[in-house]
C-alpha cells in the first residue's frame, strides 16, 4: 500500500460553463517504490516511505501518520488550513520537506467594497476577475477552467481555477500543452471587505500538490469583525 503524500490531480470539471483549457494531466507521485518526484524533474532516491502490514495498518511511519494534521494560517479575519508538514518560503509560497515546492504563492488580501455579498457583484461566471478581484492585468489571458459557488458560515464564496496558457509548446509531444501557471482563487465579501485568497502553482508544483492545494482553497474562511 502506498501513502498518498501529494497526489497528482488534473483540474476539475467545470460547474459553470468554463472555457476549455489545456490542463496539466500530471502523473503519479511515485515513479517506483522508494523514488519520489522532486523539484527540477528529478527524483528523491531511496526515500524513507511508510510501511504497512497486510491489513493496511501503519507499522513504521518514517515521519508520517495515517491522520492528516493541519495548521491554521491567518491574515486578519481571513484564514486557511495548511498541511502541518508544509513550510512557508521567503517568496510567499509553500514547500513540502520531502517532495519539494508545493506552491509558489499563497496570499490573502482584502479590499474595501460597497457590496454586502460577493453575489451582488454578479454571477461567478460573469465576474470580470481582474478588475473585480484586484488581480494583475496579465491574468486576463488566463483560461477559466472552473468556477463554483459555495457558502460557509452564511457567507457566499466564489472559487475559480485559472490556467495561463503555455508560452511554448513541444510539438513532439502528443499530449496537450501544459499551462505555464495554475491559479486558484477564492473570494467573498464580509463586513464590506472583499477578501481574496490566491494560490499559484507551476506545472511541477501542480503535479505534486494540486489536489492538496484545492483542498487548502476549500478551507478559506473569513470571520466576522
Amino acid at each position: 500500500r502506498r501513502l498518498a503524500l501529494s497526489t497528482a490531480a488534473a483540474l476539475s470539471a467545470a460547474t459553470l460553463r468554463p472555457r476549455r483549457a489545456a490542463a496539466d494531466r500530471g502523473k503519479d507521485l511515485y515513479t517506483s517504490d522508494g523514488a519520489l518526484l522532486q523539484s527540477g524533474g528529478g527524483v528523491v532516491q531511496d526515500a524513507l516511505l511508510p510501511q504497512f502490514d497486510s491489513s493496511g495498518a501503519l507499522i513504521v511511519g518514517n515521519g508520517y501518520s495515517e491522520e492528516t494534521a493541519y495548521r491554521t494560517v491567518r491574515s486578519g479575519p481571513a484564514s486557511v488550513e495548511v498541511l502541518k508538514g508544509w513550510v512557508s518560503t521567503d517568496a510567499g509560497g509553500l514547500r513540502d520537506p520531502v517532495t519539494g515546492s508545493a506552491a509558489s504563492l499563497v496570499r490573502m488580501s482584502a479590499l474595501p467594497t460597497g457590496a454586502s455579498s460577493i453575489a451582488e457583484l454578479g454571477k461567478p461566471e460573469q465576474l470580470q476577475l481582474v478588475s473585480s478581484l484586484g488581480l494583475e492585468a496579465g491574468l486576463a489571458k488566463a483560461d477559466l477552467v472552473a468556477a463554483a459557488r459555495r457558502t460557509a458560515d452564511g457567507v457566499v464564496f466564489y472559487d475559480y481555477d485559472l490556467a495561463l496558457p503555455a508560452t511554448k509548446c513541444d510539438d513532439t509531444l502528443a499530449a496537450a500543452c501544459l499551462p505555464s501557471l495554475v491559479v486558484l482563487l477564492s473570494a467573498c465579501v464580509r463586513d464590506r471587505q472583499l477578501h481574496v485568497l490566491r494560490v499559484d502553482a507551476s506545472p511541477d508544483e501542480w503535479r505534486r500538490a494540486g489536489k492538496a492545494l484545492k483542498a487548502l482553497r476549500s478551507t478559506f474562511a473569513v470571520a466576522a469583525s
